[in-house]
């Protein structure tokens, strides 16, 4: 019901309501995470990139994402991602593996 108050009464304005994971947000329909994330790649160049998120807020960041990217969604496999996870505890063990990882492993695959 916020939801669709809110859209009715953002209408004529340049705003975007998104619903997410227990969360509701209002922007500006012009500024996403997308267009963030692309400004940070602009800026340097990045030998790994991992980008993971949980709701329809993250994805356009994960489309934003070059193709030799690892985007995940963590909760559901419907999603721009590439892959996916059921939880964030599955999120926490495989930051603990790239973490514990030697570099020569990781170079190799």
């Amino acid at each position: 019901e916020l939801c669709d108050n809110l859209k009715f009464y953002s209408s004529d304005k340049v705003l975007q309501i998104l619903q997410g994971n227990k969360v509701v947000e209002v922007k500006n329909a012009e500024i996403n995470k997308g267009k963030a994330a692309r400004a940070l790649l602009k800026e340097d160049k990045y030998d790994f990139i991992l980008t993971v998120g949980d709701d329809a807020t993250d994805e356009d960041m994960f489309k934003a994402m070059p193709t030799r990217a690892f985007t995940i969604k963590v909760g559901s496999t419907v999603s721009a991602a590439n892959y996916f996870v059921h939880s964030h505890e599955q999120v926490i063990s495989l930051l603990n593996d790239l973490v514990n990882a030697p570099v020569k492993a990781i170079a190799e695959k």
